[in-house]
């Protein structure tokens, strides 16, 4: 199971992968953001899909907040 969100937001290019992995029973995430000369790159995982959401969501807002 893999959802693919894409974000556009001001000058940001943000793409998540979200999927669920049953052997480790984690729901894992990365999330790129190729607006930059670099691509920044983040990853994470927990067992509770609302817990992996809530850090995909600091995580954009993180990210947002340093452009500002």
């Amino acid at each position: 199971m893999l959802f693919l969100i894409g974000l556009k937001l001001r000058n940001l290019n943000m793409n998540i992968k979200l999927w669920y992995c049953s052997l480790m029973k984690q729901w894992r995430w990365t999330l790129t953001d190729d607006s930059r000369p670099i691509i920044k790159q983040e990853s994470g995982q927990r067992p509770d899909l609302r817990d992996a959401m809530n850090d995909v969501a600091t995580t954009v807002e993180y990210l947002i907040g340093k452009e500002d």
